[in-house]
């Protein structure tokens, strides 16, 4: 089998490139095209995790080349899943809401309270006023 060429592109890591591409024929690449990668007998196979990509990187002071899996957000199964999570959710915010409602009408009879108490003693001044005013 003859040599893969894989061209890298830098990351924030000074030794570590990640591999952008793929060439199976090098020979049909300029000196200057080779010049932007590395080449390789064989790739190494990523392994098959649910839920993760797989990028390839070349360290650069090993000459090694590794995988780093990242986390990815999957589709759901089907339109049944879906149906349920978002079943689910609304659930979720129609107990919130009742949660909010009740506190709200608590509120409101506080401050319904509140207003009661204030006129009563708004009016106990003023007959204290009105009092003694007469004598």
């Amino acid at each position: 089998m003859g040599k893969i060429f894989l061209s890298l592109e830098k990351t924030n890591e000074p030794n570590k490139k990640r591999v952008s591409g793929y060439m199976y024929m090098p020979e049909m690449l300029s000196e200057e095209e080779l010049k932007l990668g590395i080449l390789v007998d064989e790739v190494p196979q990523a392994e098959n995790i649910p839920g993760k990509r797989s990028d390839l990187f070349y360290n650069t002071d090993t000459q090694e080349l590794f995988y780093k899996y990242f986390d990815v957000e999957l589709p759901p199964t089907s339109p049944e899943q879906l149906i349920k999570d978002l079943q689910k959710e609304l659930n979720a915010v129609k107990t919130e809401n009742k949660t909010l409602m009740l506190a709200l009408a608590e509120s409101a009879e506080a401050q319904q309270q509140d207003k009661i108490e204030n006129q009563l003693a708004i009016a106990e001044l003023a007959e204290l006023i009105a009092t003694k005013e007469v004598l």
